[in-house]
């Protein structure tokens, strides 16, 4: 159940005031100005100022929306609470005082996601205005700087582009000992995918590898099972429901190439039929999956969303989708060592923020769920609220986020929650709070 609901103690009693003497009196009572009762009340109790005191963790802050930003809401809210992502900017990892002296840029797209994790974590409990990010983003990717409606991972992966660009710009995107680069988008989201195509005619496979920030899956039809390391699967008895682990069974499975795909084959000489299989090299410290729900036909020049409900689990094991299982699957014990360092001890994860979107393609909203020590909040603009996980389950996800389960367990052990207000008895809502 959603706490959303406006309790009122015994004995306030509005007799035959007027709707505008009722106004002030909630929100007299809802900021605890003015709110005394008798002794021999029931609820007898002092509210403070409730506005700066919550029973939600700190951090947790409705984002106006400044008009159609919801797509824009609902990602913040996911980084916001992103291990090691949300470190950074506490810790002032970007220096903005320094990034203004050594770029001279009056307008900072990374100065401005910091701006907005020290409001956000500033203790404050009304809700945020993001303007000024706004017009950083839109000054950044001009050709979106209007008020409609954006597509959420889109503007994710934009984002993140940005920020590697920025920090590639003052130095701190520079390559690391390994090759990688170290800025901060890079080092919380950064994977890499195994691509193998194998000739159907000799067998020769070649190899290839693709950074990735995330992984997009097509919604499947089937459940994946996996027994003792073999996937195997079974039809859907609901024609209306996809699992994770299927879509994941889908991403992997090798995929035979049509005539007009036909590769060219460097031991045949000749291009030939082949097979594709798709494989995770390296996993990130923070697994992104996007579901593929809107579908653009060019053929047929039409679109739709897809409404398919998709299960997804809370803990996820990525291990049978490492390339190092893909392989063994293939080829047995007859591979030992391929040079993989995607290490299996680090391959579960536990599920931290899901994004999901209702209504159609052309008119939709974006909310955000997050994780914080076990309790599920319901981020929508401006509100927040406090549900179960029941809910959460239930919903229509369109992006996933998972972290490694280390660092999750780390975040929740270091996660600090504001003190409860005195003799607290009722529930109040707050707008852009609860």
């Amino acid at each position: 159940m959603a706490k959303h609901s406006m309790v009122l103690p015994q004995g306030v009693v509005f007799g035959n005031e007027s709707i505008g003497q009722r106004l002030i009196k909630r929100r007299r009572l809802v900021s605890g100005i003015g709110l005394c009762l008798n002794d021999k009340s029931k609820f007898s109790f002092s509210v403070k100022d409730l506005r700066g005191k919550s029973c939600f963790p700190e951090g947790l802050r409705g984002l106006n929306n400044l008009g159609s930003t919801c797509f824009m809401n609902c990602m913040l809210q996911a980084l916001l609470h992103a291990p090691i992502f949300k470190d950074y900017f506490l810790s002032d990892g970007h220096d903005s005082e320094d990034c203004k002296r050594r770029t001279m840029d009056r307008l900072c797209l990374i100065c401005d996601i910091n701006a907005v994790f020290l409001a956000m974590y500033s203790g404050g409990r009304t809700p945020y205005s993001p303007a000024r990010f706004l017009y950083s983003w839109w000054q950044h990717s001009a050709n979106l700087a209007n008020y409609e409606q954006q597509d959420a991972h889109e503007f994710f992966i934009a984002m993140l582009d940005a920020i590697h660009e920025k920090e590639d710009i003052t130095g701190k995107g520079s390559k690391g000992n390994g090759g990688e680069c170290q800025c901060i988008a890079h080092k919380v989201f950064y994977g890499l995918l195994r691509s193998d195509v194998t000739c159907m005619a000799c067998g020769f496979t070649s190899t290839t590898y693709d950074p990735f920030l995330d992984i997009s899956l097509n919604l499947d039809i089937n459940i994946s099972l996996v027994e003792k390391g073999k996937k195997l699967t079974k039809q859907n008895e609901d024609d209306n429901m996809s699992t994770l682990l299927g879509c994941l069974d889908l991403f992997t499975r090798p995929e035979k190439l049509g005539p007009d795909q036909k590769l060219y084959c460097q031991n045949c000489q000749e291009r030939q039929n082949s097979l594709k299989q798709m494989s995770i090299r390296k996993l990130p410290l923070v697994l992104t999956l996007h579901v593929k729900r809107f579908e653009h036909s060019f053929v047929k020049k039409l679109s739709r969303k897809i409404d398919r409900y998709l299960q997804f689990p809370f803990s996820l094991d990525m291990t049978p989708y490492l390339s190092s299982s893909i392989l063994r699957a293939r080829y047995g014990n007859r591979i030992f060592n391929f040079g993989g360092d995607e290490s299996e001890t680090f391959s579960k994860f536990e599920i931290f923020a899901v994004v999901t979107h209702s209504g159609t393609l052309e008119s939709g909203h974006y909310v955000s769920f997050v994780r914080l020590r076990k309790q599920w909040y319901r981020c929508d603009d401006a509100w927040i609220t406090e549900v179960d996980e029941a809910i959460v389950r239930a919903s229509q996800c369109y992006m996933i986020f998972y972290v490694q389960k280390t660092l999750f367990n780390n975040a929740n052990e270091d996660l600090s929650h504001l003190p409860n207000s005195p003799g607290r008895e009722v529930f109040i809502p707050i707008a852009g709070c609860c």
